[in-house]
């Protein structure tokens, strides 16, 4: 096996990108290539069958660039279309909310998940967490909106606080431990901070990262090449504002992106 390759990380939209600047960070050297569906996103309000679809399409597209593994960076995908990408994709693929459950689980008292309504839904988080601690109590909230907040770049906002202010209130006060189960809300960690002081947040872009690392230690291998990894950006659809989005996701200049059609 060729560890040069490069990998490949899938999200439906820029969220995503907050995954891709936690690797960029704990594997500066590897080479990645990021595919964002942002024409037909978001998918946190669509059918499991739908995300599945889109899923395997995604995981298709990344397939030309001969990935040694690929990354769900998407929950909603992760929740509803891992398994199905799982069973056709010829290297492994990892998603994000294994790696946030298994930190999940290792706290002491409730935990919080929040995420979009089809991960809610989905049960994922709950059923992950609870393999490893099946007395766990869990408190799962689907907060639609701050998927809309990040990318209006809205990230320290008094808007932005009061909002989640609401949203939080519907946890009981002794949950102390969240998961942040959507891509784009460690970008609002200014305004979730400020509505709920004192909160341990579990970013799935971190602990994804770790996850990745040791998959690479224990078989798929480090790039060798000493250089700093390329990254490459595909997008469904782009504008100059998607580029300043990302640019703040990925937290460095998104200098250029290519439009593929999935």
């Amino acid at each position: 096996m060729n560890s040069n390759r490069p990998i490949g990380v899938f999200d439906s939209g820029i969220g995503g990108l907050t995954v891709v600047h936690a690797l960029r960070r704990l594997l500066p050297g590897e080479s990645l290539v990021y595919l964002g569906d942002t024409a037909r996103v978001p998918y946190g309000t669509k059918s499991h069958a739908t995300i599945e679809r889109y899923t395997l399409q995604a995981g298709a597209i990344l397939q030309r660039y001969d990935p040694k593994l690929l990354v769900i960076a998407c929950n909603t995908a992760s929740a509803h279309g891992l398994a199905a990408l799982q069973a056709v994709a010829p290297c492994p693929v990892l998603g994000v909310i294994e790696p946030g459950a298994a930190m999940a689980a290792q706290v002491e008292g409730p935990v919080g998940i929040l995420g979009t309504i089809a991960t809610v839904q989905s049960g994922a988080y709950e059923g992950a967490i609870r393999r490893r601690r099946p007395e766990a109590e869990i408190h799962s909230l689907a907060c639609p909106l701050l998927v809309s907040l990040a990318e209006e770049g809205w990230l320290d906002d008094p808007i932005t606080t009061e909002i989640c202010e609401r949203y939080l209130k519907a946890l009981p006060e002794s949950v102390r431990t969240i998961v942040l189960g959507c891509t784009h809300y460690p970008a609002l960690r200014p305004s979730l901070d400020r509505a709920r002081p004192g909160t341990t947040w579990i970013d799935s872009g971190d602990v994804t990262a770790e996850a990745v690392d040791a998959l690479l230690k224990n078989s798929a291998g480090y790039r060798i090449e000493s250089s700093k990894g390329p990254l490459r950006v595909l997008l469904t659809d782009a504008s100059s504002r998607l580029q300043e989005v990302g640019s703040r996701f990925l937290g460095e200049s998104l200098e250029s992106v290519e439009l593929v059609e999935l």
